[in-house]
């Protein structure tokens, strides 16, 4: 086509080399292919500019894209060369496919990547998991409900369990309840030989 132009402008035949430019195009390819390794016949069009792409190149979604073409369709950051996520047909970074789909950690509200604790329905990371009263994680006594929240076992008898009448402290395992009350085993003793000094001393 370009060579027919000039023909028709200039008034004189085109020049033998023009002619056959794209036989010379050929030939450099092959050239710099066998002599130096580097592919310049493309590998295709890019789907997002149209254009050949010569050099790398990347497969996704079914479709091939120059490096820098080939973008998160959230932020436009550079693909390419990272890990990315395939959702629908659009392509994400790594940070905002976790942003956008996956699920939510109750403690912290940030998206949970990795490994994760399920508990009263809720989704937790592991380290936020935690005891709503003292903000240690939960060991192997596991973790203890009231009100859908999270104690650990420490602190859920301290302010939840019955308190014993004789020690004041929680009562944790056995009791026993006598006169309207609860107590420690050891806690329920006769009360007349602990404050009789007669009875103490004999």
């Amino acid at each position: 086509m370009l060579a027919q132009n000039l023909f028709q402008r200039g008034g004189r035949s085109p020049s033998r080399d023009l002619i056959h430019g794209d036989s010379m195009i050929g030939t450099m390819n092959s050239d710099l292919s066998s002599k130096h390794g580097i592919s310049t016949i493309p590998k295709g069009d890019c789907a997002q500019c149209g254009k050949p792409i010569i050099g790398q190149v990347v497969i996704a979604l079914g479709k091939m894209w120059h490096p820098e073409h080939y973008t998160c369709c959230e932020c436009g950051s550079e693909l390419g060369h990272r890990n990315f996520f395939e959702r629908n047909g659009r392509a994400y970074c790594e940070e905002d496919y976790h942003n956008q789909f996956s699920p939510r950690c109750a403690g912290c509200n940030g998206p949970i990547k990795d490994r994760c604790v399920t508990a009263l329905g809720r989704n937790y990371h592991l380290q936020c998991f935690t005891c709503v009263e003292c903000g240690r994680e939960f060991g192997d006594d596991g973790f203890h409900e009231k009100d859908g929240q999270t104690y650990c076992r420490r602190d859920f008898f301290r302010l939840f369990a019955p308190k014993c009448n004789g020690c004041q402290n929680p009562i944790t395992s056995n009791f026993i309840t006598a006169l309207g009350t609860h107590w420690h085993p050891e806690c329920f003793v006769c009360q007349l030989s602990l404050s009789d000094p007669a009875m103490s001393s004999s």
